[in-house]
């Protein structure tokens, strides 16, 4: 199975974040739930693109796993997901749940803590208190010969609710970790 170039991974990594970022931009800061994640299934038979909407965790990795097993069916050259995240800063989190700042020693605990709290607010980090979370478009990619790859752009609330882009230094070929991703090649 063919691999991809690296400089050509990249290439394609940023036009889809490029294209996303004017995607949500387009709804305003308030439109969050408007943006629709979208799979990408690079073969040798061209590009497939898939719009990806469902109502639950559940559903969401149902969802995954059937774009993942699409690209082993079409022998893809890579599987992209563009998609719009939130994640909690964990020293935050910490302190505005007074729970102990993270160490090697205390992790499970943590994470305990953190999947209680999250589940008293419907498990969406949405509903965490807005300080504790952070934003952004992300896509990342694997296939292949290429290892979980990602690019973001963080953004916040801009006055007149729009999207205002929080720069971040750009980490080319920046590796990650995505529970939608499978080594679906394999």
């Amino acid at each position: 199975m063919p691999t991809t170039n690296k400089e050509d991974v990249q290439s394609m990594m940023k036009m889809l974040l490029n294209s996303a970022k004017e995607i949500r931009e387009s709804f305003g800061y308030s439109g969050d739930e408007k943006m629709v994640p979208t799979a990408f299934i690079v073969s040798d038979e061209g590009v497939v693109i898939l719009a990806l909407t469902w109502k639950d965790n559940k559903e969401k990795y149902q969802m995954a796993a059937a774009v993942n097993a699409q690209a082993r069916r079409l022998k893809a050259t890579s599987l992209s997901f563009a998609t719009d995240a939130r994640w909690v800063k964990l020293e935050v989190f910490c302190r505005y749940y007074k729970l102990d700042k993270p160490t090697g020693q205390n992790i499970e605990r943590l994470k305990k803590d953190y999947h209680r709290i999250l589940n008293a607010h419907e498990g969406e980090v949405k509903n965490l208190p807005r300080e504790v979370w952070e934003e952004a478009i992300v896509v990342f990619t694997n296939g292949p010969g290429i290892p979980t790859t990602l690019q973001m752009a963080p953004y916040k609330e801009g006055p007149n609710d729009t999207i205002e882009w929080i720069p971040r230094e750009e980490h080319p070929g920046e590796r990650g970790e995505s529970d939608m991703l499978t080594d679906w090649w394999s």
